[in-house]
């Protein structure tokens, strides 16, 4: 097995991934100390204006609400202005992201009136889908696929929407703590999870084209969704992004440096042999970004960048202890 990420010529897979299937890459970014220019190398900030039907407001996009900081990426809602809601989205430069196993940790805001959302896009009739909606009283999310059926009512048919209520077992709201909403997109079936726990499933209509993955927070006044807009600002903060997943451009595995594919586990690589060179990283999130497409592995060499400052030791020391707490 490998001993370094850089060595994964085989493939990888997630170790929470429900069909434990082997897929040819990995991404993993830590946006609590991602530095400026790889953000901008991996994600553009939305700047666009959507007016759907039957809304009141026009969604603005823009890149001003959009923030970094050590907690993570912040992408904020802000109150109407001339029926224009100022709203935020990133999403990756990279529209080659297929079949795999998604996450992301989000923080939803207490703030009613917006939709946060984590997606695959590949246009209007091909997406894989988490949303939820923070005007509603039970903490829902709500996992779709396009093209999306309705029944004679207008209501989502269940055959490509699916609910799942997030229960507290501890008291707390929400909002208060970060959850993890996570997909694995397979040629017939797409897995949704909260927490690592899959419950939901979707057959009909399943995306076969890859696409951008995408992170936002928007509204637009929809009485039957969104409702809204916020009447402050509502900020949503998404810690940790990452994927086990086929990249469309990736050629077949070379299985010459490994025979076997690298496990992942929370985003993090499990080494084959901790004692190795460079140390035990099995329970280390990465401080920056970690970009690895087995298939290029043997002749190009793996595409690892990471902060090697002091600082950003001491920040993922402090995010892996945080992990585990909240995994607890």
């Amino acid at each position: 097995m490998a001993s370094s990420v850089e060595d994964c010529d085989c493939g990888f897979t997630d170790s929470h991934d429900p069909t434990q299937s082997t897929f040819t890459s990995f991404l993993a970014v830590n946006f609590s100390s991602i530095p400026e220019e790889q953000f901008n190398n991996i994600f553009i900030r939305a700047t666009y204006e959507l007016t759907p039907d039957h809304s009141s407001y026009t969604r603005n996009f823009s890149a001003g609400q959009v923030q970094l900081s050590d907690a993570g990426v912040h992408l904020t809602v802000s109150p109407a202005v001339e029926h224009q809601v100022p709203c935020a989205q990133i999403f990756t430069r990279a529209r080659t992201f297929f079949y795999g196993s998604y996450h992301a940790l989000f923080r939803i805001s207490d703030v009613p009136g917006t939709v946060s959302a984590f997606f695959n896009y590949h246009n209007d009739t091909s997406e894989v889908d988490i949303e939820h909606l923070n005007a509603w009283d039970e903490p829902t999310l709500l996992y779709t696929v396009k093209p999306q059926l309705y029944g004679p009512s207008g209501n989502p048919d269940n055959s490509t929407y699916q609910r799942e209520i997030w229960n507290s077992t501890s008291g707390d709201a929400f909002h208060d703590g970060f959850h993890e909403w996570s997909f694995v997109w397979q040629p017939d079936i797409v897995h949704y999870g909260l927490d690592s726990n899959y419950s939901r499933v979707i057959t009909t209509n399943v995306p076969q084209a890859p696409g951008r993955l995408a992170l936002s927070q928007w509204s637009d006044g929809n009485p039957k969704y969104s409702l809204g807009p916020p009447t402050r600002d509502s900020a949503l903060t998404i810690a940790f992004l990452w994927a086990v997943y086929n990249d469309a451009n990736a050629s077949a595995l070379a299985c010459k440096k490994t025979t076997s594919p690298c496990k992942i586990t929370n985003g993090v690589f499990q080494p084959g042999n901790p004692n190795a060179s460079g140390g035990d990283q099995s329970n280390r999130p990465p401080s920056g970004t970690i970009s690895v497409n087995s298939s290029a592995a043997q002749s190009a060499g793996a595409s690892l960048t990471a902060t090697s400052a002091v600082s950003s030791w001491l920040l993922a020391a402090v995010l892996f202890l945080w992990f585990r707490s909240w995994r607890a």
